[in-house]
């Protein structure tokens, strides 16, 4: 699926400078409480995830951004479960790890530490693990799976792996439709891909139900499932659309629109014109926009 004509990597890399922004973190923070979360949900409930749950847990958020996932399990599970249990945020980059870390301390995150650490290769000890989850992660991870190596090594007899991906479905879901049509209303030439790829390198096919499935039983995984779930979200208006996906804008800038082309109308100038666009289309007031994900679980045999 990814598009060898375009410079997708490239792409890849402005969304991780995003993220390292500081003007960005607040926005990224207030994303993960109020919409992401619906997008972990899923996968948490088919990891065994529930208030209902008796047994401690030792669970690595891994390439986990802004914490989300950890943030959901820490919401999930008991308090006498949270006091046994223990967490591991990771990320490669240090910047977002200081962002977690800010949020083990002011939300008071049980037995859970940050701590820089490449997902391909972790080094976290042998089979220490009973649960890893990679959140939106191994469609934008070069090699993902050196990931699924590692998180094998790392999880127990009977630890459990997860992840989320996009199908291929999305790309006309989501923040997409809106925004190709801002796009498109924009007074210059503002290319926007007819399909919009729904990963960034081209190991592997994991927008690809079927393909998911075979490649986690290949690499030594057991009761692997694979599930598709839908998911809703009410924007509260123009201004939160572009604070919540405005990082696609450069995104799709870098990957589709020639240097040239990006001197002449710059992201600021692009991302007002995106604005204003949804601001008139829904008359100032909000708007649902709906996705679906892929939730993947497999269990580890020793």
């Amino acid at each position: 699926m990814p598009n060898s004509s375009v410079n997708l990597s490239g792409g890849a890399s402005v969304l991780s400078a995003h993220a390292e922004a500081p003007s960005s973190q607040a926005s990224m923070i207030l994303a993960s409480k109020k919409l992401m979360k619906h997008a972990a949900a899923p996968l948490l409930k088919q990891m065994g995830m529930s208030r209902a749950r008796t047994d401690p847990v030792q669970f690595l958020d891994s390439a986990c951004g802004t914490g989300v996932v950890t943030q959901e399990v820490q919401g999930m599970l008991a308090r006498d479960v949270l006091d046994k249990s223990t967490f591991i945020c990771a990320d490669s980059s240090r910047v977002l790890v200081d962002v977690v870390a800010g949020r083990i301390q002011d939300e008071a995150w049980v037995n859970t530490q940050a701590e820089v650490l490449d997902a391909r290769d972790t080094g976290l000890e042998e089979s220490s693990l009973s649960h890893v989850a990679v959140a939106l992660g191994l469609h934008l991870i070069p090699e993902p799976d050196k990931v699924l190596k590692d998180c094998w090594r790392i999880l127990k007899d009977g630890g459990v792996f997860g992840a989320t991906t996009f199908p291929r479905g999305n790309s006309s879901k989501f923040w997409i439709p809106d925004m190709r049509a801002a796009f498109a209303s924009l007074p210059f030439d503002a290319p926007f891909p007819e399909e919009l790829p729904m990963q960034t390198h081209d190991s592997g096919r994991w927008y690809d139900c079927e393909w998911i499935r075979r490649h986690l039983e290949e690499e030594g995984f057991g009761d692997v499932q694979v599930t598709v779930t839908s998911g809703r979200y009410h924007v509260e208006n123009a201004s939160e659309f572009v604070r919540f996906f405005g990082m696609m804008i450069p995104f799709i800038m870098n990957t589709w629109w020639s240097e040239e082309l990006r001197r002449e109308h710059p992201v600021d100038v692009v991302r007002k014109g995106v604005e204003e666009f949804v601001e008139s289309k829904y008359e100032g007031k909000g708007w649902d926009v709906e996705w679906e994900i892929i939730s993947t679980t497999g269990v580890v045999r020793k």
